[in-house]
């Protein structure tokens, strides 16, 4: 297979089970030693159409197959001679190895006469007869994939922005054009053949925003990876990038197998399921003895940095209160945040992030004092409910409403004080009013972004009846 991304019953019937299970355990340690390659480039120093992202796009793509189980390869702000020879390094790999490879490419492409290239930092392109000697032909990857006779192959292009050389080259059009798929092959562009991407605002992307996400649920097909990015692109962007694929597949991949107590766990509804029109959201129901893990991801590196578990200990009329100290009032708002029975975070009245019921459209000002061990912070924002969005995160898929608000805060801590701006993104799901996934964004008393993270559920445990 090659990706390309630019059981009671009669003794025979057991058996065959035992068989079966006999040839999974068997083949287990064969694909926990499957070699992965990767190769991962990211341009953006380009004379005079320079891009913000692709270097920090490469980074996050680099650390996310690194923990995913691959040896990976990072070349930043690359040039014609450093991309040749990676590849030829990469080509070279594969073919000792006959596992998994993977080659991402963030920056600029150009499509001459019906092909694909990928430009180097220093292509000094002037004439379109020169683009096939002064840049990278897709095919090549093509196929120095197809010689390695590997079992997987992955190709992700993140090159669809603004063509450079539209003044000088007649033919050159804008994105790139569409490629064919071979059998066990999936081919994705960052967006629909001869459209362009958005580099983004952000750290990242656009596109590699969301892949980065949807790469590290674990048990994902590649199926679901890329219709969660395509969804979540296409709603951010308002339609105007719209992510592509074509695909072939024959068989299944996941970058990060099924966390083991997940294995038997059902997760949420298919994405082919029809997506119900969600109306109105009631506050969470939990009770004593539930409990759910999470994970915070630092959006500027692409990594986990903890996983944790929360245990409700008790629920009633104040709120719920869970096994670490850590308060929340009906509507599940912050009221004291507690480690090893010591009060880290206050807030006064409750943190007011969330306003149930939820109905689509609705809008709402929170404020509130948050007061610390040292120093203390006023905190103002705007919150609205914008949109249904089915999202997929480690828990499984969810639909969902995405609340999304912005604010200010001015806090004063060591006999200093200033001001900076909050941004909150909740995803809150319709059948628990529990948010699957957050997104916080936070400037300091310079202005510059200091915190950029996401915190995903990873599972959820009803309490034993």
């Amino acid at each position: 297979m090659r990706i390309l991304v630019f059981g009671r019953g009669n003794p025979t019937a057991g058996l065959m089970r035992l068989i079966a299970l006999l040839a999974v355990l068997l083949a287990a340690p064969l694909a926990a030693q499957e070699q992965r390659v990767a190769l991962v480039i990211g341009n953006g120093s380009y004379a005079g159409a320079a891009l913000a992202n692709p270097v920090n796009d490469a980074k996050a793509i680099g650390k996310v197959l690194a923990d995913a189980g691959f040896s990976v390869t990072v070349l930043e702000n690359a040039s014609l001679k450093q991309m040749n020879s990676g590849i030829r390094e990469f080509g070279d790999a594969l073919a000792r190895g006959g596992g998994v490879g993977l080659f991402y490419f963030a920056g600029h492409g150009v499509q001459v006469k019906g092909r694909n290239y990928l430009v180097p930092v220093d292509s000094g392109i002037e004439r379109e007869d020169e683009v096939p000697y002064a840049s990278v032909d897709t095919n090549l990857l093509l196929d120095k994939m197809e010689s390695a006779a590997n079992r997987v192959n992955i190709l992700i292009l993140d090159a669809c922005r603004n063509n450079p050389f539209s003044r000088s080259l007649r033919s050159a059009a804008g994105g790139l054009v569409q490629m064919d798929a071979p059998a066990g092959t999936l081919i994705a562009f960052s967006t629909a053949p001869g459209s362009v991407a958005s580099d983004g605002d952000g750290a990242n992307s656009v596109y590699t925003q969301f892949l980065l996400q949807a790469m590290r649920v674990r048990g994902a097909k590649i199926e679901d990876v890329f219709k969660s990015v395509r969804t979540q692109v296409r709603q951010l962007t308002g339609g105007k990038q719209i992510p592509w694929e074509n695909t072939a597949l024959e068989g299944d991949f996941v970058f990060f197998a099924q966390a083991p107590e997940a294995a038997n766990r059902p997760i949420g509804q298919a994405p082919s399921a029809p997506i119900p029109v969600i109306r109105e959201i009631a506050a969470p129901r939990l009770k004593a003895g539930d409990s759910y893990r999470a994970q915070l991801i630092d959006l500027f590196s692409g990594s986990v940095v903890k996983t944790y578990t929360k245990r409700v200990v008790a629920a009633d009329a104040q709120g719920f209160r869970f096994a670490d100290g850590t308060q929340y009032d009906r509507s599940f708002n912050l009221l004291r945040e507690t480690r090893d029975g010591k009060t880290l975070v206050e807030w006064k009245p409750a943190r007011p992030n969330y306003a149930f019921p939820l109905v689509p459209g609705k809008s709402w000002q929170a404020s509130g004092i948050r007061t610390w061990e040292d120093g203390r912070s006023e905190v103002t924002v705007e919150f609205k409910a914008v949109r249904q969005e089915r999202v997929l995160v480690p828990a499984g898929i969810f639909d969902t409403l995405r609340v999304e608000g912005s604010g200010t805060y001015h806090s004063t801590q060591g006999g200093a004080s200033g001001s900076g701006t909050v941004t909150h993104r909740y995803w809150i799901a319709a059948d628990s009013g529990l948010a699957v996934a957050y997104e916080y964004e936070e400037t300091n008393w310079k202005g510059k972004l200091a915190k950029k993270q996401r915190t995903e559920l990873l599972s959820f445990q009803p309490a034993a009846r």
